[in-house]
């Protein structure tokens, strides 16, 4: 059945990997409860620079003003592609997220509003974190928690990892700024790409590119094809305004006849905005959330008076007109500036089949993978979802590599394969018998055999079928044939039959340095 849930397990007597995620957004949260639900029993740090998970899909409260919060990234996210990332429905079921359903347009560079589908944000199935968008991350961390070893999740906020340096025995060390060590981990995972991409240097004055430095002398093929992918991607800037409105005021705002308006490209070359977030706070004011396109303004000051003045113009037919003929808004008490320095990817991203690189260690996930979701939150699920199963099946092929006692029985039958470029883990087994009229016993297995497939995002238990010859598994939709072992016929119905190209690989040996 597809999406069983197996237990990878650890190797008796052997200490489980430990995991240093740097990012504390979407992706380095679903990450830990991909792995956590496969079945990984070793430590994991996210060490994120905010102060506190979510990153893009944060929510901005204030200790000293309860009633204010405000969703300062992403209002909500999207869902395009079948099926959807496997976390989304424990995250439904335990009130972690909701549907999105309230009112959306989009705005043309006449003033005419449009169907919300105009936007790319407002396609698919909408959803939104419950209390706010932190509710999502949220969710994942506690999706995480719930498995494994108590205390062995743990998120280091306001912690900013500025060095990276691989350890003489393999894994990694991370330091701050003046090189005190934060901590150590076997395995190193980036959910961004600051600590990997040049605009580090330009950006925060950085005399090298952390990864890049780090890496030097490793002799990993793998990390450096990725390290040049990263570095050739263009990353947008985005400055967001956010305001908040006085209950006297906010009236007319929560009389605007949509919640998220987005811009369509003339009007976004005309106003400068990208999207607005409208926000009805629970005592009677209103946040509102400006996604400007205007260029890089070096002066906080001198940006928010563009940003604010190319709201009150793109809003001017609701709104009315501005009092006094200026630039500012009726009724705002409070303004803020958010500015996003390199953390929007621009296609293609990185391929898929360069997130992992066993030799050094690293990995990476995020919405700058290439795929489905790229450049959303959907492609920061998906990502996420992906590399969590491979790193449990590299594990898990160590063990087997290493002869570890814990997983005997499934050395036996486990075959590690490259399908489509990227691994794939097959461990038979022959389950009950509970047809031994049936003489097919090819290959050795029996009636009431199945297959367990991991591959990218999925987990499959097939059961073996009655046909004659080598054997086959099918649930319906998912067919493995091991007509030749070597390269076995790995299909997929979906409509049309789609056919994957699979080979035989040995057994993955110890990673570098011999741990």
């Amino acid at each position: 059945m597809a999406g069983s849930s197996v237990e990878s397990g650890q190797p008796q007597g052997r200490p489980a990997p430990s995991v240093a995620v740097i990012g504390a957004g979407v992706a380095g949260c679903a990450l830990a409860a991909g792995l956590r639900r496969g079945g990984w029993g070793g430590s994991i740090v996210l060490w994120e620079a905010g102060r506190g998970p979510g990153g893009r899909a944060a929510t901005r409260r204030s200790r000293h003003d309860p009633g204010w919060q405000i969703d300062h990234g992403t209002p909500l996210f999207n869902l395009l592609e079948d099926p959807e990332p496997e976390l989304v429905a424990p995250l439904l079921a335990g009130g972690w997220i909701e549907p999105w359903r309230q009112q959306a347009a989009v705005l043309d560079s006449a003033g005419n509003l449009g169907p919300a589908d105009g936007d790319p944000l407002l396609r698919g199935r909408l959803y939104r974190g419950r209390q706010g968008m932190d509710d999502l991350a949220r969710g994942l961390l506690a999706l995480a928690e719930a498995q494994g070893p108590a205390g062995s999740l743990d998120g280091r906020y306001g912690s900013l990892v500025r060095h990276l340096e691989a350890r003489p025995g393999g894994g990694w060390r991370l330091a701050d700024a003046t090189g005190a060590v934060l901590g150590e981990a076997d395995w190193l995972v980036l959910t961004g790409t600051l600590l990997a991409h040049p605009r580090a240097l330009e950006r925060f004055g950085w005399p090298q590119v952390p990864l890049l430095q780090a890496s030097r002398g490793l002799g990993d093929a793998e990390l450096e094809v990725a390290l040049a992918a990263i570095a050739s991607m263009d990353m947008d800037v985005r400055t967001n305004l956010m305001l908040t409105i006085e209950p006297a005021a906010a009236a007319r705002w929560r009389a605007l006849p949509f919640r998220l308006l987005g811009l369509d490209g003339p009007a976004q070359r005309r106003w400068g905005l990208r999207r607005l977030s409208i926000q009805p706070l629970a005592d009677g004011r209103c946040a509102v959330v400006a996604h400007g396109v205007l260029e890089e303004e070096p002066d906080d000051a001198a940006a928010i008076t563009a940003l604010e003045a190319a709201v009150a113009a793109a809003l001017a037919p609701w709104l009315g007109e501005r009092q006094g003929g200026g630039e500012a808004l009726a009724g705002v008490e409070q303004r803020q500036l958010m500015r996003w320095g390199a953390a929007f990817p621009a296609a293609p991203g990185l391929p898929a089949d360069a997130t992992v690189c066993p030799r050094s260690r690293v990995a990476f996930c995020g919405d700058f993978i290439a795929g489905p979701g790229f450049g959303r939150i959907e492609g920061a699920l998906r990502s996420a979802q992906a590399l969590a199963g491979r790193l449990l099946a590299l594990v898990l092929l160590l063990c087997l590599a290493l002869g570890s006692p814990a997983t005997a029985t499934a050395a036996a039958t486990a075959v590690p394969y490259r399908c489509d470029g990227e691994l794939l883990l097959a461990t038979s087994d022959n389950g009950a018998v509970d047809a031994p009229g049936i003489p097919n016993t090819a290959a050795g297995t029996v009636p009431g055999a199945t297959v367990l497939l991991e591959w990218r995002d999925l987990r499959l238990q097939l059961p073996r079928t009655n046909n004659a010859g080598p054997p086959s598994y099918t649930d319906g939709i998912w067919w493995w044939s091991l007509e030749d072992p070597a390269q076995p016929r790995f299909l997929h119905r979906r409509g049309a039959i789609e056919s994957f190209s699979c080979q035989a690989v040995p057994a993955a040996g110890p990673p570098a340095g011999g741990r």
